[in-house]
């Protein structure tokens, strides 16, 4: 009886936090100080390895910074390219995992990635889930832990 009130409670998180696509929109609760959360399809795509990727835009009702979410598709799941100001972080699957993966190589632009987030945030965000979601679930679990990886310096800038 608690495992089906806990699927029960699960399926009502999940469908009162994430909105369809079809609205073009998804909205949520970060649990944060950066508060609820908007994402949107952003007007123009982001480049990676010259290549136009699907593009979100990510915002935040206590947080100036807009912040883009390129999707790529690899080969078994998709790649989430986080960006903020010069700065990117990816999510992506490994072995039906889903979390933070990789700090790309800094170009001489980037913020120091290493001074900007928490590392062992980073660490507990290798695995997210381990269950396959749906990209707008995937998108909203970005948004929900993204806030937690930035230092609190950083985000106060």
């Amino acid at each position: 009886m608690k495992a089906l009130k806990s699927v029960f409670a699960i399926a009502f998180f999940i469908s009162a936090t994430f909105t369809t696509l079809a609205t073009d929109k998804i909205e949520g609760s970060s649990n944060t100080k950066l508060g609820n959360y908007f994402i949107e399809k952003a007007d123009t795509q982001i480049q990676h390895e010259g290549v136009a990727i699907k593009t979100y835009v990510l915002n935040y009702e206590n947080f100036k910074k807009e912040i883009l979410i390129g999707v790529e598709d690899g080969k078994k799941c998709k790649n989430f390219h986080v960006r903020i100001d010069d700065m990117e972080i990816i999510y992506s699957c490994e072995k039906s995992q889903f979390g933070a993966r990789k700090l790309p190589k800094q170009k001489d632009t980037q913020v120091n990635v290493k001074e900007a987030i928490d590392r062992q945030q980073f660490f507990y965000q290798k695995v997210i889930t381990q269950k396959p979601k749906t990209e707008e679930e995937l998108l909203g679990l970005i948004a929900c832990y993204f806030p937690k990886l930035l230092k609190e310096g950083f985000i106060l800038k």
